[in-house]
């Protein structure tokens, strides 16, 4: 995949160590931690992908901005063992329109630090079908319905990750971490009621 980095100076670059380093994997996630796995390269949002420009700047100027993330009080009310952020980012990538990144006191599996990623897409298109591809792709196993939380909300996982996918309205996210254990589905769910109120906030 050819990334086009644009007119970034290296203050933009610089933003945080949980920035400093722009990683791909199942859409693109500035260094909140989360490992790329195998399979990635068929994810939904990858498929056709073709150059994308990736900016540094907490608002790109598009639907949503930084105020739209979770702030770090109310990560925390939801998974206690975050500790920074919200290390927000409007990067232009297919249909994604945010990501939200949030830093834990932990290792991942690599030895950098853990964190929660939010990757956020426009969903006018795809609307309720935005993850229908996910509930077969096993890069993302055992599907599970999560009642009550949105238009369609969904976790999957094994055995020392989960991941939770969200459409609401107009928007769709994605939701991961690189702990090297789960973190318990009530908060992960907990964290996905917070970024529904900070996607209902104006952003500017």
């Amino acid at each position: 995949m050819n990334v086009v980095r644009g007119q970034l100076t290296t203050g933009e670059m610089r933003r945080t160590p949980m920035i400093g380093v722009m990683l791909v994997m199942g859409g693109l996630l500035g260094g909140c931690g989360v490992m790329s796995r195998p399979g990635d390269d068929t994810a939904p949002w990858k498929v056709g992908a073709s150059a994308e420009v990736i900016t540094a700047a907490p608002d790109a100027g598009g639907p949503l901005s930084f105020r739209n993330c979770p702030t770090l009080a109310e990560v925390k009310a939801a998974v206690p063992i975050l500790t920074s952020g919200p290390d927000a980012n409007g990067v232009p990538f297919k249909t994604m329109v945010l990501q939200c990144g949030y830093a834990m006191d932990e290792r991942d599996v690599q030895g950098r630090p853990a964190g929660i990623g939010i990757l956020v897409f426009d969903a006018s298109a795809e609307g309720d079908q935005l993850w229908d591809s996910v509930r077969t792709d096993p890069s993302f196993p055992n599907a599970t319905d999560i009642p009550g939380l949105a238009d369609v909300a969904f976790a999957t996982g094994t055995p020392g990750h989960n991941d939770i996918w969200v459409v609401q309205g107009g928007y769709g996210f994605h939701m991961s971490h690189s702990r090297q254990s789960d973190i318990p589905a009530d908060q992960l769910v907990a964290l996905a009621r917070a970024m529904l109120t900070g996607l209902a906030r104006p952003p500017r």
